[in-house]
């Protein structure tokens, strides 16, 4: 009887402590899910420092304090709000103290390259006596699950690591660099002190909805003479150098050859292996004679551009 007795004391003990455990913890998931809700506020705030033009790896994508947060991505709360009870500040925890952050430069070994993360530090409540003691167990058992946190007996507080988001997450602050589902949504302005290179081509549309290659256009246009060499431009790949040719203008080139009348022109570029040779061919009757003689005098306007 009095066996039975004690062990039904203890059941009930044991369930008693168990309730407030449970009690308490039911009073920390809600500061789990604003833990949750921080972190993603953090990194929204990555993403804007990378659409800024920050690397993902630098400190400056992470807040400075929790003031940076606000009001932007984390509600505001006047201290004296807060001691009227109105709001919480962001780094308040329910058991009265306030957690830390502070970045931390983590590089990957063996590089030495700046990896930065930010630690959000939580300081447990004191385990002094059994109800306390009770307390802190049921607040690690609730928070020790949170993903990147790990905790830290001798500052008896929870650290909470926020990495660099993830190259998924860079890439709605960045144009992808393979280009896939990824959609410039205003004009892209350089700035003026730089330049788009390297591309193996550029197409802008056209009116029709059709796409007209940057790389097939023209490269160069000059004016050239008869009897000019002109070195072979480089093209993209699958693109082959090409020129066009066609007369600017027939005129002497000293009164010996003034032109009365003429006839039968015609210009063209003959190919080498690394160059074209210019020609302007036209039968002209010079002043003062009835014969027809070949000229070559005037210019040719000349167009370098890469096909198909």
């Amino acid at each position: 009887m009095i066996v039975g007795l004690s062990v039904l004391t203890m059941l009930i003990m044991h369930w008693q402590q168990r309730s407030k455990i449970m009690r308490i913890q039911a009073q920390v998931t809600p500061f789990y899910q604003n833990l949750e809700y921080i972190t993603k506020q953090v990194n929204a705030f990555q993403i804007d420092q990378i659409a800024q033009g920050w690397p993902p790896s630098s400190a400056a994508v992470f807040p400075n304090a929790w003031s940076d947060l606000q009001p932007a991505y984390l509600p505001n709360c006047s201290t004296t709000d807060n001691n009227a009870g109105k709001c919480r500040k962001p780094e308040q925890t329910p058991w009265g103290t306030s957690m830390l952050m502070t970045k931390i430069n983590s590089p990957v070994p063996p590089s030495v390259t700046p990896r930065y993360r930010l630690q959000i530090q939580i300081p447990f409540p004191n385990a002094t006596s059994d109800a306390t003691r009770l307390e802190h167990q049921a607040v690690l058992e609730t928070l020790s699950r949170f993903p990147g946190s790990e905790f830290n007996e001798a500052s008896n507080s929870l650290f909470v690591w926020v990495d660099r988001i993830d190259s998924g997450v860079q890439q709605d602050a960045l144009v992808k660099r393979s280009g896939d589902d990824s959609t410039l949504t205003g004009d892209w302005d350089v700035g003026g002190n730089y330049a788009i290179t390297n591309a193996k081509d550029v197409t802008i549309r056209n009116s029709d909805g059709s796409q007209r290659s940057v790389g097939t256009g023209v490269v160069r246009a000059f004016v050239g003479k008869h009897n000019e060499r002109v070195n072979k431009h480089k093209c993209p790949a699958n693109l082959t150098p090409s020129i066009i040719v066609s007369i600017k203008s027939i005129f002497a080139q000293n009164n010996a050859n003034n032109i009365n009348t003429i006839s039968q022109s015609k210009t063209y570029a003959t190919e080498s292996s690394t160059y074209w040779t210019l020609g302007l061919d036209y039968y002209a009757q010079l002043q003062g004679s009835s014969t027809w003689t070949l000229q070559h005098d005037g210019e040719i306007s000349a167009f370098l551009i890469c096909k198909n």
